[in-house]
């Protein structure tokens, strides 16, 4: 009778307790309830950021025209902005001016030289503001002098309304992009990404950590007599795996929670808010699951038949770097794809299984890859799951019971093919 049953629960319930289990999973549910608070709530955050008075002195050099009075100008049609000038000031006693009333800065104008001295130059909000308020004044400064009137200023800054609209060479008609939309997929796509990203390394230095922790204390050659090594193997990365899988769970049922919440309009009327809040689609939820659970058991084989290689916990990490490498790869060919989701290099990195976890799934998320594309990734990596757990068995069944001096590449490869 098969003991991967027992194997599973044994490695499910020595680590479902620990810490770094308990905190990953509190903050995956905190990821998923941010993305449906973030958007609206980095809004309010931007805004309260915007400081509510801003009051300069202004020092021009003489000359030909002046841009104080446009300055005053619209001190008087912005609330909140007050301007300052006394050309019996020297540029010390102005801003013993600003340091004395607490005032936002003093601004130096030379002909086409604009200075800012502030007592807090790292202010980028305050400075922002200043330099947009400083752009308005001298567009009307040009308008004058260029003899143009209010609506042909208005006129030449109009910006572009550009309309994106998406037609398959097949389709009659298009489906029109929200720029707001794209962005908020944008979001969900790195978070769910880096969490996909996250959970690979975590759970494959788990398993690879186990197989070495059991290996040097001896307690593999026992459990060998007993159970065959694939199924110690087996055992390992199904146990970890359901770790994760509950991990999901958890974060699958928060992440419908706030679905419903966010597309009934529950959250806003808690918290008192007018705006929409954002909901996370469900099939972009179960893609994120399917993708998670295939790029898990592709690389935890490997990590498993990586641990079995070592004599100690403490050469785990030489031999696992090059593997996360191949994840760290994968997550920045996905955050490449972000830019153009259908490039070739998306399409041929979504095909490749140690990238296809993350690139192919940041597609799904960010464009529409053709069904085909769709379908031949998971070929590729359900085959791919089959291929990597029959290679790491082979190596794993040997390289737990051998001691001493690390094998070599080519010894690993004569492992695989007795």
């Amino acid at each position: 009778m098969s003991l991967i049953p027992v194997l599973v629960k044994r490695e499910f319930t020595s680590r479902v307790k620990g810490p770094a289990y308990i905190i990953t999973t509190i903050l995956g549910v905190v990821v998923f309830i941010a993305l449906s608070f973030l958007p609206p709530l980095m809004e309010r955050v931007s805004q309260s950021l915007i400081p509510a008075q801003i009051e300069i002195v202004v020092l021009e050099q003489p000359g030909e025209s002046s841009i104080l009075p446009f300055l005053q100008q619209l001190s008087e049609e912005r609330e909140g902005f007050a301007v300052y000038a006394d050309e019996s000031l020297s540029e010390s006693e102005a801003y013993r001016m600003v340091l004395d009333q607490g005032l936002s800065g003093l601004l130096l104008v030379d002909g086409p030289l604009y200075t800012l001295v502030t007592p807090d130059a790292t202010n980028m909000i305050l400075n922002d503001e200043i330099e947009n308020i400083l752009n308005l004044a001298v567009s009307r400064w040009n308008a004058v002098r260029l003899g143009l009137s209010a609506e042909d200023m208005a006129s030449l800054f109009r910006p572009v309304d550009l309309r994106v609209r998406e037609v398959s060479p097949l389709a009659e008609d298009g489906e029109e992009l929200d720029s707001a939309t794209q962005t908020q997929a944008m979001v969900l796509a790195y978070f769910l990404l880096f969490m996909i990203y996250m959970a690979l390394i975590m759970y494959g230095n788990m398993v690879a950590s186990g197989v070495a922790e059991e290996k040097s204390s001896r307690i593999m050659e026992v459990m060998v007599s007993t159970v065959k090594p694939l199924e110690l193997m087996l055992g390992k990365i199904i146990g970890v795996g359901s770790l994760g899988l509950l991990q999901f769970i958890i974060w699958i049922s928060t992440g419908l929670l706030m679905n419903t919440m966010g597309s009934s309009g529950t959250i806003g009327t808690l918290l008192g808010a007018g705006e929409s809040f954002s909901s996370i689609p469900l099939d972009i939820v179960m893609w994120f699951g399917l993708y998670f659970i295939l790029g898990y058991f592709f690389y935890a084989s490997i990590f498993a038949a990586a641990g079995a290689l070592v004599s100690r916990v403490e050469e785990v990490s030489q031999v696992v770097s090059i593997i996360m490498m191949l994840i760290i790869v994968g997550f920045f060919g996905a955050y490449v794809s972000f830019l153009n989701p259908n490039s070739t290099f998306a399409v041929v990195a979504s095909l490749v299984p140690f990238t296809a976890p993350m690139v192919m799934f940041s597609r799904i998320v960010l464009g529409s890859p053709a069904l085909i594309e769709v379908i031949a990734s998971v070929l590729i990596m359900l085959a791919s799951v089959l291929i990597g757990a029959w290679v790491s068995g082979k190596i794993y069944s040997i390289g737990i019971l051998l001691y001493g001096k690390r094998p070599t590449l080519r010894q690993v490869l004569m492992f695989i093919r007795n």
